[in-house]
Parts: C-alpha cells; sequence; structure tokens
C-alpha cells in the first residue's frame, strides 16, 4: 500500500470513528442513561466535565448515599469534595459529585447492579487523546 492509499484509508477510518463517538453521544439510538435507568432501577450513569460528574439515579434502585458511595470510588482519591441530589419531574433523582481528578481521566461512566451487593463500574475516558476504558467491581 502507498503512502497516499494509507493516508485515504486513516482518514477514512478516523471520520468513521469521529461519526461513531458522535452517535454514541447522542445516545445511541435514543438509548439515554436517564431512559435506561427509568426503566432499569439497578443502572444509572454520570458524565464528568473538569471536576463535576452529573447525572440521574432511579431511587426504586440506589438510595443517595449509595450512589455517593459508588460515586466516590471514582475519584482517584477515594474522597469527594461535593456531592448533592435534586428530585426530577421524570421520577428519578438528578446528582452532581464534585473530585479534583477523576480515575483514569473519567468522562462517561456507568454504574450496574450485577448482583445482592456488587455493582460494576465502567468508566471511559481520554488520555493524550487517546480514549481509554476500566472497570471496577464495587460493593453496593
Amino acid at each position: 500500500m502507498t503512502y497516499p492509499d494509507r493516508l485515504v484509508l486513516s482518514t477514512r477510518l478516523g471520520l468513521c470513528a469521529g461519526l461513531m463517538l458522535a452517535l454514541g453521544a447522542c445516545g445511541g439510538g435514543g438509548s439515554s442513561g436517564a431512559g435506561i435507568a427509568t426503566s432499569n432501577p439497578n443502572f444509572f450513569s454520570g458524565s464528568v466535565s473538569a471536576a463535576t460528574m452529573t447525572g440521574s439515579f432511579n431511587p426504586a434502585g440506589y438510595s443517595a448515599a449509595q450512589v455517593q458511595g459508588l460515586v466516590s470510588q471514582v475519584c482517584a482519591d477515594g474522597g469527594l469534595a461535593g456531592f448533592g441530589t435534586a428530585p426530577r419531574e421524570d421520577g428519578l433523582t438528578g446528582f452532581s459529585a464534585s473530585c479534583a481528578t477523576w480515575r483514569d481521566n473519567a468522562r462517561a461512566v456507568e454504574f450496574e447492579r450485577t448482583g445482592p451487593q456488587s455493582v460494576m463500574i465502567e468508566i471511559t475516558g481520554s488520555s493524550s487523546g487517546n480514549m481509554t476504558y476500566s472497570r471496577i467491581e464495587a460493593q453496593g
């Protein structure tokens, strides 16, 4: 393969990856974290911007104290600088948490109960322009 062919292929792959990320950010065909939490109380998600994670959870599946404890595990030093909740019109509870440094440069985080006392935390982040992914098995 010649250099121009590799450049075209690289550009096409980059455009496809960018389109896939953009579609994912739009909710992947209509599914959003709030939508999933409404129908599945064992799931909630948060998005991170700078030092703040915001999201929503279903109070039928998690208490505010449980959410705070789970979100704190995504904080790199384990201690949140702040946490608050507020009821939403759709029956979910919104939350906001602040942390100086999020684990694995988190940008999107999903929490799902996998057993009576266990929760899988999936962290998608970025580092040096590369996408990162990590998982934490937590008690909750």
